[in-house]
């Protein structure tokens, strides 16, 4: 591993995850010639009052045949990178060339995922590859959707959001943050739409619960820039990037998937990630 992590994974699982994000970037250009989401103006004022992710706020739909078009090329690239799993994956080809995708993207949107599970014994597929499958076709549109907010959202404090473990934008769950070393404000980030929201220092982002001796962090050792901080109230981690410590800025997509040792960690010790 390039950052020289105490724990070695194997070398084909980050490169899946790499290759898997510049599809995702590829995907994300072709979409802006022909996706233009409306920006809501004054959306913090829309959150702080209402209490709701914006997309939800929006009510906003994603046109299903420019996601089939992504979704078909999600299945190509998993074709390519995945070749073990080429008769599910052939077989999920042919059976959603007629489908309708409206009430599954918006029920995934919506994080109702029974229709999903539906869809999954009816294929006869695991419901994790589906949901994988939707998941990251989905991506790009919340990437593109979320752009005109994210400068705004992570340049002030945002002190008008109930839920600091739940994106303002997307309405997906957070499982890292990172500290800024300039004044150690902690900073919340969504792999989903990659937008990022401030978060106190000392507060568990599950429970609330911000009690002066309850709250911990812990790294491996010759890797304090990447830790887990817990919750003795909730038993809840959140994994963080203390860029102080690390010395520079890096990809928070990746640094989540290949810090998946310290979800070990934490699990191991009887944590978890409410997830």
């Amino acid at each position: 591993m390039n950052r020289g992590s105490p724990v070695e994974l194997p070398e084909e699982y980050l490169d899946f995850y790499k290759n898997l994000e510049t599809w995702q970037n590829e995907q994300q250009i072709r979409l802006q010639k022909d996706f233009a989401p409306r920006q809501l103006s004054n959306p913090r004022a829309l959150i702080a009052e209402q209490k709701k992710p914006l997309l939800i706020i929006e009510k906003w739909e994603i046109d299903p045949e420019q996601y089939r078009t992504v979704f078909s090329a999600l299945l190509e690239f998993m074709l390519e990178t995945r070749p073990e799993l080429k008769d599910t994956l052939e077989d999920v080809k042919v059976k959603t060339q007629n489908l309708d995708f409206s009430p599954y993207i918006k029920d995934f949107l919506n994080d109702h995922l029974s229709t999903l599970a539906a869809l999954a014994q009816e294929y006869k597929i695991s419901q994790e590859l589906l949901v994988f499958l939707f998941d990251h076709s989905i991506r790009p549109f919340l990437r593109l959707y979320a752009l005109p907010y994210q400068e705004e959202l992570r340049e002030e404090t945002f002190q008008h959001w109930d839920f600091p473990n739940i994106c303002p934008v997307c309405g997906s769950k957070s499982h890292f943050s990172r500290l800024r070393p300039a004044d150690n404000h902690r900073f919340m980030f969504c792999d989903r739409c990659f937008t990022e929201w401030e978060s106190r220092y000392l507060l568990c982002v599950h429970c609330g619960n911000d009690t002066p001796g309850t709250i911990y962090y812990r790294s491996v050792e010759n890797d304090d820039a990447y830790r887990i901080y817990t919750c003795e109230k909730c038993k809840g981690y959140l994994k963080t990037y203390d860029e102080k410590s690390g010395g520079s800025t890096i990809d928070l997509f990746i640094a989540n998937i290949e810090t998946i040792y310290l979800d070990m960690l934490a699990q191991e010790q009887g944590y978890t990630n409410h997830d």
